[in-house]
């Protein structure tokens, strides 16, 4: 819970094989209970001593610990690694841990980093991470910072508005891949996150699709703003009568031309940019969203309009420019905008003081791939980076450098 408008879209879960197809733990609904509940808390099930269960006989000792028994390290459907260098599109909680870094602002100035304000500080007791030390509610809301966890976004339940507990349908197919449901069922909610069936919450989840479960890739929808406005939802009104920055309003078609500080040759055809990504207005159902996936080999989408820049649907979005789980920048931000004139200096790559930063730490990357923001490269869009003197990727939409 941080100083700016995030959501959390955490990934979903372990691969189970049934009768010889891969599908998701959660699946777009309820997955096995077993998986995160331990029956009669037994040794076998948790390793816990008898008699020692977490709430609701959860096998951690609080919610956001039973997700990360399974969600903690690095890769693939992880969201919590030891040194930074997760890159699905979420973030990383790594960097609302307290790592101990610091950086040099000046010769022999030396500013420590505040954890805090990187991200959503989740409480998992089990995995050492607690609730924000500044905060005490959610900036723009009235969300309690000490009781906010995984499932303050997410439902482990996957129950989707009109669906199973409404009785209308049984979830059928995730709603995060793109995947039609069969006549007389629905899909899941994306990511799992809660419908305006949750007590407090009056939006319903976003559509986007991802690129698999280790969401590296995502291709947004519409709603993404709104969902936020569920826990944030002053930053929303005032976002709509121009107090902070404007959400669900059309990107300025700029975004197709610029493609870096100094290079404004872009094209529509290959102007989205994944690291200031947009919304495309699609309204129905993440399978009428384009693939977000690319080839590793090439760096070519593997379709067409998963390149394309804006046109009128295409929106801005809180996601636009900020992590949902966290960043290694203020306010979960996707890049550096407050401790140099270049993001290619970002606060990470100056002089160190107490913790080193690991050299395997990502925190700038495209579709799953670390980049480095210096280098240009050979002008493809979703791995190079920009260049020595990129300045703020705001100019993406606002071109002032």
């Amino acid at each position: 819970m941080k100083k700016f408008f995030t959501v959390s879209l955490a990934v979903a879960g372990a691969l189970l094989l049934v009768s010889g197809s891969a599908f998701a733990f959660h699946g777009g609904g309820v997955g096995h209970c077993d998986g995160c509940h331990t029956m009669h808390n037994s040794p076998t099930d948790n390793g816990a001593p008898p008699g020692t269960p977490g709430p609701s006989l959860q096998k951690g000792s609080d919610n956001s610990s039973t997700c990360l028994n399974c969600h903690n390290g690095a890769d693939r459907y992880h969201v919590n690694s030891a040194d930074g260098s997760n890159t699905n599109e979420g973030g990383d909680f790594h960097w609302v841990n307290d790592n101990g870094y610091a950086f040099q602002v000046r010769p022999g100035v030396f500013k420590t980093v505040d954890y805090n304000n990187l991200g959503h500080s989740v409480v998992a007791a089990d995995f050492g991470m607690s609730a924000d030390e500044n905060l005490t509610t959610a900036p723009g809301g009235s969300f309690l910072a000490a009781e906010l966890g995984c499932s303050s976004c997410h439902d482990p339940h996957g129950q989707a508005q009109g669906g199973t507990i409404g009785g209308a349908a049984p979830i059928s197919v995730s709603g995060s891949y793109g995947e039609v449901p069969p006549e007389g069922t629905i899909a899941g909610n994306y990511r799992l996150l809660y419908d305006s069936n949750k007590v407090g919450f009056s939006e319903d989840a976003p559509i986007a699709r991802a690129s698999g479960y280790d969401g590296k890739s995502t291709q947004y929808g519409s709603g993404m703003s709104g969902w936020c406005a569920n826990c944030h939802g002053q930053f929303y009104s005032q976002s709509a009568s121009g107090g902070m920055h404007p959400t669900d309003v059309s990107v300025p078609t700029v975004y197709n031309s610029y493609v870096a500080t100094g290079n404004f040759t872009g094209d529509i055809s290959s102007a989205y940019d994944p690291l200031v990504p947009i919304e495309r207005g699609v309204t129905t159902g993440s399978w009428d969203l384009p693939s977000p996936g690319y080839d590793s080999e090439t760096g070519q989408a593997l379709e067409a309009a998963a390149t394309a820049g804006v046109d009128g649907s295409s929106q801005v979005m809180c996601l636009s420019c900020h992590r949902a789980h966290a960043s290694a920048f203020d306010n979960a931000l996707r890049w550096d905008y407050t401790t140099s004139e270049f993001i290619a200096e970002s606060w990470m790559y100056k002089p160190q003081t107490g913790t080193p930063v690991a050299e395997t730490a990502a925190p700038y990357y495209k579709h799953g791939e670390a980049i480095d923001v210096a280098d240009p490269g050979s002008g493809n869009p979703f791995t190079d980076g920009y260049g020595e003197y990129q300045r703020s990727l705001c100019n993406k939409c606002h071109v002032q450098d």
